[in-house]
């Protein structure tokens, strides 16, 4: 949130982005499900009571991640707890899966009573309220660490290509760009990204700093396009650079 906004003590546009991305609790894995447009938001100072809804589940097998039908079963409650925050002025934030257990996150006003919930036998959800006007449970839990926006960000690109019959597998040449305040950090991080392989550029950019662009063939497919694109980000950030994505045309055969 900007300063002035702080100092006027107004609440900042909140536009849902709801995205999901993977991760670990302890040495387990967790799927996040989380409207990044609370994240960005957080705290909204009207909506002080959080609210928690976890349950658990049998699960698949090791990777302690629900079945499909109980995969059904989260999301109908999901829904459920959305419908009954929204009815109250409140918001759902998100969700997190993990170990054959999760946990359902939203926020109310001070004044709100307790949402109901239907009866979920299978998963036998338990309702909790809690003071939270930091909203610390979306800041310290819910919201993506720095690899995981970086998934996100891949994930976006590679789904408009998918859209287009893309084939993810086929290497490419892919394009990386980057932006330095001057050409010093800009050639650091172009030596550095050759010696990986990239063919890099770097040249005037229109608003008085410098574009690097770096260039190798790669496939474009999950998860190791995410390992690719984390090399590029340390080079480019490495140096006082910013990252600004990816791109390559579609490969259909």
């Amino acid at each position: 949130m900007g300063l002035f906004r702080k100092l006027l003590g107004r609440e900042p546009v909140w536009t849902q982005r709801w995205n999901i991305y993977s991760g670990d609790t302890g040495d387990q894995l967790a799927m996040y499900n989380v409207d990044l447009g609370a994240v960005d938001a957080a705290p909204v100072a009207k909506l002080p009571l959080r609210v928690d809804v976890e349950f658990s589940y049998a699960g698949d097998g090791a990777s302690g991640m629900p079945d499909d039908t109980e995969l059904r079963e989260i999301r109908s409650l999901e829904d459920a707890v959305d419908k009954a925050m929204r009815a109250l002025g409140g918001a759902y934030v998100g969700r997190v899966l993990s170990a054959n257990t999760g946990r359902l996150t939203g926020y109310l006003p001070e004044s709100a009573s307790a949402p109901a919930l239907p009866t979920q036998v299978a998963l036998q959800p338990q309702l909790s309220v809690t003071p939270d006007p930091a909203w610390s449970r979306v800041l310290d839990e819910l919201a993506p660490d720095a690899w995981q926006l970086n998934m996100i960000e891949d994930i976006q690109v590679v789904q408009a290509l998918e859209s287009h019959g893309d084939r993810l597998d086929a290497e490419r040449e892919v394009e990386h760009v980057g932006y330095f305040p001057d050409q010093e950090r800009a050639e650091a991080s172009a030596e550095a990204l050759r010696a990986t392989g990239f063919a890099v550029t770097v040249g005037p950019d229109d608003e008085g700093g410098f574009e690097l662009q770096a260039v190798r063939s790669d496939p474009v497919e999950p998860p190791g396009i995410h390992s690719v694109t984390w090399q590029v980000r340390a080079a480019v950030e490495g140096h006082g650079g910013v990252y600004d994505g990816w791109g390559c045309a579609v490969q259909i055969s």
